[in-house]
Formats: structure tokens, sequence, C-alpha cells
């Protein structure tokens, strides 16, 4: 018998195929060119990540329009030269029974105006997002319906961008406040109009962006959306048991598969350092998610090892299991862990510190503590 008879086991997702229940979940890396088009060394590490058996890999960040950006290296998807430039990474990956999903985003009014030197749209005023980097401004303009068909436009784009690339699922980044989750959260959108109001309402932008993709490539592209279940904000913000209503509408626009994620810009702090009642919060609230739809369920967030994913699918809590920090720190840990070579895994610290290295100025990548691929310098310290 297999030592891990639930991680192990093939799933359909969409049209496709996934060898076993774990995926590489979206990361920001920001390790693109300047032009946004993926690099020799991003690509270099998704193909780690690929050959370390992972059943999927969801390519985060993706920025669908020139107006949206929040790293100088962040990769970008709204040309045919950032497009082409996946091919070979997609093609890899369905050599070695990985597929690539892009995920598509729209920073909202959690980008940044640094490299655009436009307002950050945002569907109501804005509220504060914490710290900026120095000598940065903040403009940000509440979108108009004019701005929401631009956006829905660009979604489009880069949907048929992703398919013209080999794509055969596109994931919409609808999480962790940025704009799509920002028109979901009872926090960010106050707005009185159609886009506003109950939480079907709050999902109109969500729902016509999926039928808008579904139309465009002709139903040929499957979508799959990392869903902000939880801002961590208690009453004033996003909160599992608001999204039930959205949950079943998601599915009866098509879509393949729901991503469960908790936390935005203020709340942060809560998947910097993971806790027992943090978990339970997150997996209570998948819980609560699955349990109004018969969709694919998978989420992201402080599993550390396969065999805390295979308790996680033996008791239903979800149908697949992201893992970022700990395949980021062992690209080989789920191959590892299949072969019973568990000790031999390079088992994440959880200290937060790839985090803090996306911020730190001194630095051109994210780093870890352990993986001596990418192995953070000695000079490197965080209190």
């Amino acid at each position: 018998m297999k030592p891990f008879p639930e991680v192990s086991a093939p799933m359909t997702l969409g049209r496709l195929l996934l060898k076993n229940r774990i995926y590489f979940a979206p990361m920001g890396l920001d390790m693109a060119d300047s032009l946004g088009c993926m690099s020799e060394e991003l690509e270099q590490f998704y193909r780690g990540v690929i050959d370390g058996g992972s059943a999927m890999v969801v390519l985060g960040n993706s920025s669908i329009d020139p107006s949206t950006r929040l790293h100088e290296r962040g990769l970008c998807l709204h040309d045919a030269t950032q497009a082409r430039r996946l091919e070979p990474l997609i093609a890899y990956g369905a050599s070695r029974n990985c597929p690539i999903i892009i995920q598509l985003q729209h920073y909202g009014a959690q980008g940044s105006t640094r490299f655009t030197g436009l307002p950050l749209l945002t569907p109501s005023a804005p509220k504060q997002h914490g710290q900026r980097a120095p000598g940065e401004y903040r403009t940000s303009r509440i979108m108009d319906v004019h701005d929401i068909a631009a956006v829905r436009r660009q979604f489009v784009r880069a949907a048929r961008l992703a398919q013209s690339a080999g794509a055969e699922m596109i994931q919409l980044q609808a999480s962790n406040g940025y704009l799509l989750g920002s028109f979901l959260s009872p926090y960010t959108n106050q707005r009185e109009d159609a886009y506003g109001g109950s939480a079907l309402r709050r999902a109109r932008f969500l729902l016509e962006v999926v039928d808008d993709i579904h139309a465009a490539t002709h139903g040929a592209v499957d979508i799959s959306v990392r869903l902000g279940i939880d801002d961590c904000l208690g009453p004033e913000g996003q909160q599992p048991h608001l999204l039930g209503g959205v949950v079943r509408a998601l599915e009866r626009v098509g879509v393949a598969a729901i991503m469960c994620s908790m936390s935005i810009a203020e709340t942060f702090h809560y998947l910097i350092h993971p806790t027992p009642e943090k978990r339970r919060r997150l997996i209570e609230g998948v819980r609560h998610i699955r349990a109004h739809t018969s969709l694919p369920i998978g989420f992201a967030g402080f599993t550390a090892s396969i065999e805390q994913a295979e308790s996680l699918l033996a008791d239903r809590t979800a149908d697949l299991i992201g893992m970022t920090r700990a395949i980021f720190a062992d690209n080989d840990l789920v191959a590892k862990s299949l072969a019973g070579r568990q000790g031999a895994v390079d088992a994440c610290h959880f200290d937060g510190n790839c985090f803090r290295d996306k911020s730190n100025p001194a630095l051109d990548r994210v780093y870890c503590c352990v993986n001596p691929k990418y192995k953070r310098p000695d000079h490197v310290r965080y209190a």
C-alpha cells in the first residue's frame, strides 16, 4: 500500500488529470525580466518545482495590464511577447505531467504607483494599506462602470494570451485584498450601484469576468478562482458565512475549481507565523465553503508536510492541498515524501523571512532559510 493513499490519488480538475493532490500554490517571486517576461532564473525555479513531484503549479501574479503593478520584476501577461516567453515552461510542465495554471492578477488598491504613475483602482473610498516604499506616493480612483468594463477586457486579453501560450486553465486572483477580492469584501466595497450591496451584487464583477473569458475562449480554457474567504477583520470584513451564495453562483457560471485563501494587506501578519488557532480558523472556513458546492475545493496556507496534507484530504476538508513555503523550502518535498523519504525533506521554518525579502530593497529576489539553491545570504538578518 502506498504510504499516503489520499495524497497519491489522481483526480480530474476541469480538463486536467492531476497525478496527485498537492499543488504549488501561487507565490509572488518577482523574478521576471524588465519587460515582465519569464526570465531564465524564474523558469529554472519552476522547473525545479515541476521535477519535484507536484501535481500542478499555479504561476502567481501575472499582471493583466501595464496600469497595474506591484513590484518592478513582477510577471506580466498583457502582450504577445510575454505570452511566448511562457510557452517553454508550459510545455515542460506538460511533458512532466505537471500542468501550469496561469494566475491573472489586477492589484487594485494594493498595487503600486511607482511603476505606472497612474491612480490605483478601488471599488470604494480606499482603506489604509500599510506602509509604502520610501518615496512612493499613492493616488486612487473609485472605479466607474467604464473602468470596470476596461478591466474586464484586460482579463479577457490576458486569458486569451495564456491560452495562446498553451495553458489549459487560468486562475482569477480574487483574494488577499486585490481588485477582484476587494469587490467581494464588505470592508472594501461600499458601493451603492449594481456592483455593491449584497454579497451577490459584490460578486457581479467577478462573475462577469468569468462569463467574458468563457465567451472569448469558447470554453476552451478552464477557470479556477482563488477566493478570499476571510479578511481576518471580524464582522467588518469578508467571512466564510457570507460566501455561500457566491460559491453557488461561481459553480453556475462554470468555474472549474475554487482555491481558498485568507488575509489582506492589513492582516497579512496572520500568514507570517502560523499558530494552531490560525490554522484552525482557515480550515474551518474551507469546510464551510465546501459545504456549499460540489466543485473541487483547494486551499493554501500553513500546510507544512505531506502528513498534514494526508489528514486534511482524509477528513474531506479539501480535494487538493496547496503548499507554497514548504515546497519553496524543498522543491522535492512531494517526491521525497511519496517515496517514503520524509526524513530527507528540508523543512520550512515558517519564520516569514521569505515574505520579508519581497520588501527588502537590498535584495534582488526572495531567498530561503534552508533551500541550498537560493539560501539567504548570511549577512541578511531580520529581527
